[in-house]
């Protein structure tokens, strides 16, 4: 449980990372670009002194490289593509209530946050897919 539990923390540490390391990182994929998206920010904060970040990250980067599976990242990502299909489909009930009710700010609303969350959703299908 603590392994599953750490390995979705640090999955979540290094997704956020993705859009900053995407350039260094893209070639790579699964535990191999969770790797280098972690060693990419520790490289980032040392300029600046940052010892308490390169302290979290290279913490970060040592459980990564003993608890991190492919499987264990693809059960993440699709724990993820669930959660996010959830919060979809309350979006689009609660835009069929603004439909309904007529509210055209509540109708742009929800229209933008489901436009969101699809994209989330597409974005996330692809890095499971690209995962051995």
């Amino acid at each position: 449980m603590t392994r599953h539990l750490t390995g979705s923390l640090l999955f979540l540490c290094a997704f956020s990372f993705n859009s900053m390391a995407s350039t260094q990182c893209d070639a790579l994929v699964g535990c191999e670009k969770k790797f280098c998206e972690i060693e990419y920010q520790i490289k980032k904060a040392e300029p600046y002194d940052n010892q308490y970040k390169v302290e979290r990250l290279t913490k970060a980067l040592k459980a990564a490289k003993e608890n991190c599976t492919n499987e264990g990242l693809k059960d993440d990502l699709r724990e993820k593509i669930e959660s996010n299909e959830q919060d979809l489909a309350e979006y689009q009930a609660d835009l069929e209530e603004a439909k309904r009710d007529e509210r055209a700010d509540k109708i742009r609303k929800y229209e933008g946050k489901i436009e969101k969350e699809l994209r989330k959703i597409d974005e996330l299908k692809q890095e499971l897919a690209q995962i051995p």
